[in-house]
């Protein structure tokens, strides 16, 4: 017995036209520096931030140290979300690995954005023991030029 197919023709790959000028929902357009990527000072503040939290994670630094670089409303939640990412470790850990045997954590990627001049969101995915762990955070630049951290998510 043969098999019949049928030809089907292939669906559009491009997304529905919106006209901006008739769709009132339509949302600001994003300016060049965002689409751009973050400027380098940015991603520097992003990847000290990054590893200041992972040294914390793996008990190489005291938590309280985190609070020099958090804003001071938003130190005691960061704060929590890092030692989110500590538990979260720790629970993935074998059990014949000792706690500080060199780095547990390793970051595999580190996409960093900088959507307003002095504002940076970031957004890292960490291995762990084999596992995949996704870790987000917001920096922004002070009057005097520090970075400081202002939100930062555990996904």
């Amino acid at each position: 017995m043969t098999a019949v197919h049928r030809l089907l023709p292939a669906p559009s790959h491009e997304p529905p036209y919106v006209d901006p000028a008739t769709d009132a929902a339509a949302a600001p357009p994003l300016p060049l520096e965002a689409l751009v990527g973050a400027s380098g000072v940015c991603q520097t503040a992003a990847r000290r931030f990054l590893m200041l939290c992972l040294e914390v994670c793996q008990g190489f630094r005291p938590s309280g140290q985190l609070a020099r670089i958090c804003r001071p409303a938003e130190a005691i939640q960061i704060t929590e979300e890092i030692s989110r990412l500590a538990r979260r470790v720790a629970e993935l850990r074998p059990a014949n690995t000792a706690a500080r045997s060199g780095a547990v954590v390793k970051p595999r990627r580190l996409r960093v954005c900088e959507p307003r001049p002095g504002i940076g969101e970031a957004a890292v995915v960490l291995n762990a023991y084999g596992n995949v762990i996704a870790f987000a955070f917001r920096i922004e630049r002070q009057d005097d030029g520090n970075w400081l951290a202002t939100a930062a998510v555990l996904l």
